[in-house]
């Protein structure tokens, strides 16, 4: 229960700071989404149902606070998540570069699915948004995978095997 009210404190934490502090610290128009960041960093640290669980709520609260198109961020992030989970199997997690290389990534494929979706509902991201978003992105990985990979090896946080 500690996990799910620690998870939940977090991502609330991340959606008002997406909300308030990241339009300030915008450049040239483009700011980090704390929200992708730590939805694909948590990914990549956790098994496959807690990532479509997290990919899902993120992605709903995105769409919620930021555009008007219900599911357009549920779908890309579940995405994104259910690979990051994938990925977080294949390597060192421990390692702090290849998963933070990943994020990058993998936001700029929540980037290129967003432009897919968006183009066919008649809006439009364009691919140099979602790269410095991406670049964006990176940065603030460096520091939120960190954080996520020291709080996931808390004993409360770790899914031990009851007999």
């Amino acid at each position: 229960m500690k996990k799910f009210f620690t998870i939940a404190l977090c991502v609330v934490v991340c959606l008002m700071l997406d909300n308030t502090l990241m339009p300030f610290i915008a450049i040239k128009g483009y700011f980090p989404s704390l929200l992708l960041v730590f939805a694909i960093s948590y990914s990549i640290l956790n098994d496959m149902e807690h990532s479509i669980i997290i990919g899902v709520t993120t992605g709903l609260l995105q769409d919620i606070y930021f555009n008007g198109t219900l599911g357009v961020n549920a779908l890309s992030n579940l995405i994104v998540c259910i690979i990051a989970t994938q990925i977080g199997r294949a390597i060192f997690k421990e390692k702090f570069l290849m998963p933070v290389i990943f994020n990058f990534g993998l936001s700029l494929l929540k980037g290129i699915i967003l432009i897919a979706i968006t183009f066919f509902i008649k809006q439009t991201i364009t691919l140099k948004s979602a790269f410095y978003i991406s670049l964006y992105n990176f940065v603030v990985a460096i520091f939120m995978y960190q954080f996520l990979f020291k709080l996931s090896e808390k004993s409360f946080m770790k899914n031990y095997w009851k007999f």
